[in-house]
């Protein structure tokens, strides 16, 4: 089962460490502002129970994650611009803390930047395959299995299926290499406190409150 796990993970400590980072949260997702903060307003949307990933999301909560994301998405736009958003499925690892030995918890990333990871994928012999509009993620993560997710700034959203090991962070890799520094990946090296403070600072001037009631 997907909620099951035996062992430390980072995840479903968070919403409880972040405090001030936490910005925004539903009944069953919370929003965050990461260390790591590449651009100011780099987000995180994480389950608050323990699923593998987005697309393992039982239907009883697909809709309340779409809204969410919409929602949040939406703030982020407001203060910075368009946006992109991705997710690893369970491929890619995070960095895994003392005692932690996976990251197979749900999150997907909001980036404030207007780039396109399209032509990096297909450099790397990846094929993103676009999600039509009468499909969705977790139809297609029945199909696909172990999958990256990615949503350009025009909005379309792609899956693209790996069955090869790929980098950990690829995605996060790449976006940081189109900000022209590879290093900004580490996001343990390069925490970037003073964008996260000003994301702290400027959001909570749009939010009136905390909790999205679904």
């Amino acid at each position: 089962m997907n909620k099951i796990i035996n062992d430390y993970c980072t995840f479903c400590e968070r919403r409880e460490n972040v405090p001030n980072q936490l910005f925004a949260e539903s009944d069953n997702f919370f929003a965050f502002f990461t260390l790591g903060h590449m651009v100011e307003g780099y987000t995180l949307i994480v389950s608050k129970e323990h699923y593998h990933c987005m697309g393992a999301l039982p239907q009883s909560l697909q809709a309340e994650y779409l809204e969410f994301t919409k929602y949040i998405t939406g703030i982020l736009e407001k203060k910075y611009g368009r946006t992109i958003s991705y997710e690893h499925g369970r491929v890619g690892l995070c960095n895994v803390q003392p005692g932690e030995q996976i990251c197979y918890h749900a999150h997907t990333h909001i980036v404030p930047v207007a780039m396109d990871l399209i032509p990096d994928f297909k450099k790397d012999g990846l094929i993103p395959y676009e999600i039509e509009q009468n499909s969705s993620l977790f139809k297609q993560y029945k199909n696909f299995g172990h999958y990256l997710y990615y949503r350009n700034i025009d909005k379309k959203e792609y899956i693209i299926q790996i069955n090869r090991p790929i980098r950990r962070q690829y995605l996060r890799y790449l976006v940081a290499k189109n900000l022209g520094n590879e290093e900004l990946a580490k996001w343990s090296e390069y925490p970037e406190y003073e964008k996260l403070n000003s994301a702290i600072k400027n959001i909570s001037n749009l939010i009136t409150e905390k909790k999205v009631v679904n």
